[in-house]
């Protein structure tokens, strides 16, 4: 295969190169997975997938040796799995996404989506799909699931005749309006003059930076959480977003081991990927690709601060945020990033990632507003999501919300937590989103944490 072909088909962006990058450290996958209320027949769901494949194109990607360029080949026999939930789907549905998070693709060439189902008794079923996130962002995931299932469940979408575009430009092309010279110059700046602050943040103690399997929790609110929070976010002058940050941040910073300054501040910095489809020149709305970027926020979460007030300080700071979308200056800060890694010896990386990138956690918020997804009568009544770490992230929380139900999926570094750490911050987290008016200040523990809050100095706020 020559290079001058490559070239032809795709360049990856910045964000893309990044993504394939890390993936020589740990798999930097993501997963979703649909509830189906109907039987499944694996036979029917092999045939659309199939079909899907060869009128789109799908199938295999390959990356050129320079590991800029790659090209899409048509894959005629996709592989799919199928799972017997017996009397717990639930729990084989969780083992699915943790070995899905875990399980790296091949470099270069591979089959980028992995489709696997599982039965849920004898009327519903699950459909997964797991992709390796250089290749696909969310929305280019359920553009490619939406013309499986319109094949798979007769869904009868018109728009699906349209062939998906598999070639993105770059990122300096497809954003040309936006990412000019002073973005690239304040984001390289910004870049620099992180590393060199190098302020303390609260982050989980690892007890190996360079090892870096995943676990899987997951979890959905009650009933009318949505609203509630919708409200609760309104009368603080704040997004559901900005509510889900201070929540995770409080959760933190009660849970990770008691580091803090004499004034008792816990310094929080939490990252938000954001979808950049909207800010294209470019329509994408058929385009697949990896069309993100990213911002934190750092914040205090004392233990005397409410969700109120923590809530108001995350709303001032991610409001200038996305007014001037200052999020985008994080394209030339991933430039500078993939440049820097190759110069890299290999036991540095990891170390490297948690140097320029530090954060406590992060936050991966999707409001499903596909059309096709919420059809009266649709089959489909379910959707949930695993979004990874990465080499820098502890924890991260895939928040989606799909007919009005909030689920909660959090992927977490295995030597940062342990079980009754994680379950503390997953329940103190839903507890505050489901209950965020009586999410007050949490009274003071009268005894001293145990060995497992101890906390490694090497790690714990860096």
């Amino acid at each position: 295969m020559s290079s001058a072909f490559l070239r032809t088909s795709g360049r990856l962006n910045a964000f893309q190169r990044v993504m394939y990058q890390w993936g020589e450290l740990h798999a930097y996958n993501a997963v979703h997975a649909y509830r189906i209320a109907r039987p499944l027949c694996s036979e029917r769901l092999r045939e659309a997938l199939r079909a899907a494949y060869c009128a789109n194109g799908l199938g295999f990607v390959e990356v050129g040796a320079d590991a800029r360029s790659y090209r899409y080949e048509v894959d005629p026999s996709p592989p799919l799995e199928t799972f017997d939930g017996g009397d717990d789907p639930q729990a084989v549905l969780k083992e699915l996404f943790a070995r899905e998070l875990n399980t790296p693709f091949a470099q270069p060439r591979c089959r980028p989506m992995r489709f696997s189902a599982v039965t849920a008794g004898p009327a519903e079923h699950y459909v997964c799909v797991g992709y390796d996130h250089w290749v696909s962002d969310s929305v280019s995931a359920r553009l490619v699931v939406r013309r499986v299932f319109d094949r798979y469940l007769n869904l009868g979408l018109p728009d699906n005749d349209r062939p998906l575009l598999l070639y993105p430009d770059t990122y300096r092309r497809v954003f040309a309006n936006h990412v000019g010279k002073l973005r690239c110059v304040r984001g390289l700046v910004q870049a620099f003059g992180q590393v060199l602050r190098r302020r303390p943040i609260c982050r989980a103690p690892y007890t190996s930076v360079a090892h870096m399997p995943v676990g899987y929790a997951m979890s959905s609110t009650a009933p009318g959480t949505v609203e509630r929070l919708r409200h609760f976010a309104r009368s603080h002058g704040a997004t559901v977003h900005d509510v889900i940050l201070a929540a995770l941040g409080r959760a933190m910073a009660e849970h990770l081991p008691r580091r803090v300054s004499r004034d008792g501040n816990r310094p929080m910095a939490l990252g938000t990927i954001v979808d950049t489809r909207g800010d294209s020149a470019v329509d994408l709305a058929d385009t697949l690709g990896a069309f993100l970027s990213y911002y934190s926020v750092r914040f205090a979460a004392e233990r005397k601060a409410g969700l109120a007030e923590v809530t108001g300080r995350v709303a001032a700071l991610t409001g200038p945020i996305k007014a001037r979308r200052a999020y985008l200056d994080a394209l030339p800060k991933m430039k500078l990033f993939s440049m820097v890694w190759p110069l890299l010896q290999p036991w540095r990386k990891p170390h490297y990632a948690r140097l320029v990138l530090p954060m406590t956690a992060g936050v991966s918020n999707v409001v499903i507003r596909d059309t096709w997804l919420d059809m009266p009568g649709s089959p489909i009544v379910d959707y949930l999501r695993g979004a990874p770490t990465g080499p820098m992230l502890p924890l991260t929380v895939a928040v989606t919300t799909f007919r009005g139900r909030m689920n909660l999926g959090i992927t977490y570094r295995q030597t940062g937590f342990t079980k009754s750490r994680l379950d503390a911050i997953l329940a103190m987290l839903q507890e505050q989103l489901e209950h965020p008016q009586r999410a007050a200040a949490p009274r003071r523990r009268s005894s001293s944490p145990g060995p497992e809050a101890a906390p490694d100095r090497r790690s714990a706020a860096a």
